[in-house]
């Protein structure tokens, strides 16, 4: 995926809003001629340069330069405060290994920021850091230096698909997860490459494609272990439930949920957090709402999303908030209660930013309000 592209999905822009921005913009400068949102697919494609003009419009409108966009090189040093994970520099400036080892160490702030960080910074950011990575492969050919880089690619790679599944779409989500697993079989790291299977798993489910896929994925991420009880194992879990609760079968969503619970209680404490790296009590009560929520299981699911919400992370992901909201909805309609499931929808898309009434989200208003009486229809994405 190009820049220019990351950053229209990261924006939530359409091509045809992207098209039509640009000539708001120019045109309060000089006259142009008409722009077709092919040309700026052209332009994400690179088969296609936009114009001096409308280059100048594209950084105007993502707020950013043109290196970060993709269009060439950003040759000066960089900015101190802006400098998350380059050392202090030093005579001579950082070697590479000193950067690799300042990478190494950002990757849990990086996992942190997936879900505190607004989609449009959130993503360039980890694009810029991969191309830091890949600056650093062709500086140094050593074994151990790209094993440990492609160590760090995958990780990145696959953070970057855990916010794209939040505002993108399947293809956008899972051309990133395939970057990341191959970047971790390259590194020859096992414990990477189930974490990134759990999470693929949990996307299948997500988008309700090809189910059977997910639920091998799932338990490819149970089956990375060793003796003891991992974090990977334990999303693996949560990922099949949630896939099992889909094809509604209830006795086996629960039995993973209750699994997932009991080797949650045996991990030790360096994994439990919140830098997605690892495994939090946060997304372990996330993961069981929604999966018992998908069964009717109403009670059981409210209990959890209430514990979910009492935790310091539920006040920063707001998309993960508003699609426990929007399964709490779905089980009002279910359950014959078409105005409190109109009302939580209506909630959802009122106290969302912008930017994040897209993917998931839109998704799942959109299933959410076929599914409502047609007079409680309409008008209800107005203000």
């Amino acid at each position: 995926m190009s820049l220019l592209r990351a950053h229209r999905i990261a924006y939530g822009f359409t091509l045809v809003d992207v098209a039509q921005q640009l000539q708001e913009l120019v045109k309060t400068e000089s006259p142009c001629r008409g722009l077709s949102h092919q040309s700026v697919s052209r332009w994400e494609t690179g088969l296609d340069m936009p114009s001096y003009q409308f280059l100048d419009a594209l950084c105007r409108l993502y707020r950013t330069r043109p290196d970060r966009l993709g269009f060439g090189h950003d040759y000066t040093d960089d900015e101190p405060e802006r400098r998350i994970v380059l050392p202090a520099v030093v005579r001579g400036g950082p070697t590479a290994w000193e950067i690799l080892r300042a990478l190494e160490s950002s990757l849990e702030l990086c996992g942190y920021l997936v879900y505190v960080l607004p989609p449009s910074e959130y993503i360039p950011a980890r694009m810029r850091d991969l191309a830091q990575v890949q600056q650093l492969q062709l500086t140094d050919h050593s074994a151990d230096m790209h094993r440990r880089l492609h160590r760090i690619e995958a990780i990145l790679a696959g953070l970057i698909a855990f916010r794209m599944n939040d505002v993108a779409d399947l293809h956008d989500t899972f051309m990133w997860f395939y970057k990341a697993r191959r970047a971790a079989r390259l590194a020859g790291d096992r414990e990477v490459e189930a974490w990134l299977h759990g999470h693929m798993a949990h996307t299948h489910e997500c988008y309700r494609h090809a189910l059977d896929q997910g639920l091998a994925m799932a338990r490819a991420a149970q089956a990375s272990g060793g003796a003891g009880p991992d974090s990977a194992m334990v999303f693996g879990l949560l990922a099949e439930a949630g896939i099992q609760a889909r094809i509604g079968r209830r006795r086996e969503a629960i039995e993973g949920v209750q699994a997932a619970e009991r080797m949650f209680a045996n991990l030790p404490s360096d994994v439990k957090s919140d830098d997605n790296l690892g495994i939090s009590e946060y997304i372990l009560r996330w993961h069981q709402s929604h999966a018992l929520s998908s069964i009717g299981d109403w009670r059981a699911a409210e209990e959890l999303r209430q514990r979910m919400l009492s935790l310091p992370m539920a006040d920063k992901d707001q998309v993960g908030r508003s699609l426990l909201d929007l399964d709490m909805a779905a089980m009002r309609t279910r359950q014959g209660d078409p105005e409190h499931a109109r009302a939580l929808i209506r909630q959802v898309w009122q106290t969302l930013p912008a930017e994040l009434r897209v993917g998931q989200v839109r998704r799942h208003i959109s299933q959410q309000i076929v599914a409502l009486p047609a007079p409680m229809r309409n008008n209800l994405l107005e203000p």
